[in-house]
C-alpha cells in the first residue's frame, strides 16, 4: 500500500491520521493483509461448515397473525404518544 492509499481510506472512513502516522498505518495495514492472505494456505477440505457457533437449532416460531397487539396495548408503556403514534423528542434540527 501507497502513502496516496492510506491517505484515501482514512478520507473515506473520514479519519484524520496525522502525516507522522501514514507510515505506521500503511505497515500495519500491510502487515494485517499479509495475516490474511495466511488464511488461504489452510486446508479447510475435509472441515464441515458451520452454519451456527454453538451447533444448536433454533427453534424457529410459526409466522401467524394475530390480534393480540392493539394499538393501545402497544402504546399504553410509552413515555409519550401522539395519536397513535410514539412521540419522541427531536433529534434533528
Amino acid at each position: 500500500m501507497s502513502d496516496i492509499d492510506i491517505k484515501r481510506i482514512s478520507y473515506l472512513a473520514k479519519l484524520k491520521l496525522p502525516s507522522e502516522k501514514e507510515e505506521f498505518y500503511s505497515n500495519s495495514l500491510k502487515d494485517i493483509i499479509k495475516w490474511v492472505d495466511n488464511l488461504k494456505k489452510v486446508d479447510t477440505s475435509k472441515t464441515e461448515p458451520l452454519h451456527n457457533v454453538t451447533e444448536k437449532t433454533v427453534s424457529i416460531r410459526n409466522d401467524e397473525v394475530s390480534k393480540s397487539n392493539s394499538v393501545d396495548d402497544v402504546l399504553s408503556n410509552a413515555p409519550e404518544r401522539a395519536q397513535n403514534f410514539f412521540k419522541v423528542p427531536k433529534v434533528v434540527e
